[in-house]
């Protein structure tokens, strides 16, 4: 999402099994996500415009539910009253026929015929479609996300830990200032250094999974905890050290509020930003 500002993800049903019922607060393990979502299906980033996004998930949508039946996130928002259903909303705003919104979906469904307005579309227009390297999988982004959510999980445990609530919020209304007292890196590191080596690897991670997020792992696993460790690793150097964490810090301490401070869990705190037609969408109508 930081890198492209999605606005959208549209998929069709025949991509997501979803033939599990889940009890409500069970638990989502990598088996089950594997399950779901076939190892290798991937999705890249399209740029769509209003009224072809509307016109497309909507010519799925005339009959019964099938396999081509088209899917999409709690940000679009469809009106079933009307026959057949129309999308209003994009992004959780009004849907805006002329705007090109970014949208994340598995590009071959574009032009399998399964959705007639995409497929004419794009088969005219193919240089709009993003090239295979650009593709992302999507159980590794899935993971990614999950990886995302539970390093955020460990560094609040170890601020309410450290009586340190500079990126959290506080359970004091009284609590000190978080600039003055800063994030307290090196402490982090302490706790989640157990050999002290002045660094985090990845075994190291999976103990914070278990003891500071509170997951039951099994050391013969070690999927997630190395997706969690690459999120941690921001310099890239396959390492997680002291530097890493400062960056963590810096960025709570650039935040004016807590609620600004929630870097990994995004969805609609801010209006989205228009996003300008590519240079070659300009010579391309409806």
């Amino acid at each position: 999402e930081e890198k492209h500002l999605i606005d959208a993800v549209l998929l069709m049903g025949g991509n997501i099994r979803g033939g599990t019922d889940y009890e409500e607060g069970s638990y989502f393990s990598l088996e089950a996500l594997e399950a779901e979502i076939k190892s290798d299906e991937v999705i890249a980033v399209v740029p769509m415009p209003g009224w072809l996004l509307a016109e497309g998930v909507q010519a799925t949508h005339l009959g019964d539910p099938i396999p081509g039946w088209m899917q999409y996130d709690n940000g679009v928002v469809e009106d079933t009253t009307q026959d057949p259903p129309v999308v209003t909303q994009v992004r959780g705003r009004r849907i805006e026929p002329d705007r090109i919104y970014q949208v994340a979906t598995k590009v071959s469904d574009l032009t399998n015929g399964q959705s007639p307005p995409w497929t004419k579309y794009y088969k005219e227009h193919p240089e709009l479609l993003p090239p295979k390297g650009a593709y992302i999988n999507i159980q590794a982004e899935l993971m990614s996300y999950f990886a995302r959510n539970l390093w955020r999980r460990i560094w609040d445990y170890l601020s309410r830990e450290l009586d340190n609530e500079c990126d959290a919020e506080p359970l004091d209304a009284e609590e000190e200032d978080c600039d003055e007292f800063g994030c307290d890196p090196e402490l982090r590191l302490e706790h989640l250094d157990s050999d002290n080596d002045g660094k985090i690897s990845v075994k190291e991670m999976q103990a914070a999974l278990a003891e500071f997020a509170g997951l039951s792992v099994d050391d013969r696993e070690l999927s997630l905890a190395k997706f969690v460790h690459d999120y941690a690793d921001q310099s890239g150097n396959g390492e997680v050290t002291l530097e890493d964490l400062e960056v963590f810090c810096e960025e709570m301490r650039q935040a004016d509020t807590i609620h600004e401070r929630d870097m990994w869990q995004k969805a609609f705190e801010k209006a989205p930003e228009i996003i300008q037609a590519p240079a070659v969408l300009d010579e391309v109508t409806k």
